[in-house]
């Protein structure tokens, strides 16, 4: 009986680590493909601010520039741009964030799942839309 409860344990054991490497596998290959993709206008990228202090948006590429808004821990944005270190967002203000700091601490990652929220759609993805909706609705009347 004990033995069968010992080999039980073992199998779990080996189970839970089985799942927990292909899922760390998976994750990473998820990680690695979005991190190849490069945010643009038309194919904006979601990243979450990470830092335990939020993200602050300025309104210029440079960190000197105005500042503009304070994220919050979390908080998801629309990235449409990146220079160097810093992200120029669209939603859900629009400005610029540095992804990490200058000693190299992330501020913001990638989120491993895009979404398509019509929210974070790009501006001009999202005036095509409305544009479509307007000429759709033409056609009925």
């Amino acid at each position: 009986m004990v033995e069968n409860l010992t080999r039980s344990a073992v199998l779990k054991d080996q189970l839970s680590s089985a799942a927990n490497d292909l899922f760390s596998k998976v994750d990473s290959t998820v990680r690695s493909a979005i991190g190849a993709q490069k945010p643009t206008e038309d194919a904006p990228v979601n990243y979450k601010v990470t830092h335990k202090g939020g993200a602050l948006v300025r309104d210029g590429v440079r960190t000197s520039s105005t500042q503009v808004h304070q994220l919050n821990t979390g908080e998801v944005v629309c990235v449409v741009e990146v220079s160097g270190r810093r992200a120029r967002i669209v939603h859900p203000v629009a400005g610029w964030v540095s992804t990490e700091t200058q000693d190299g601490v992330q501020i913001m990652k990638p989120c491993t799942l895009q979404g398509k929220s019509k929210k974070r759609r790009s501006i001009p993805e999202q005036f095509r839309a409305k544009v479509f909706k307007v000429e759709s609705r033409k056609e009925f009347t």
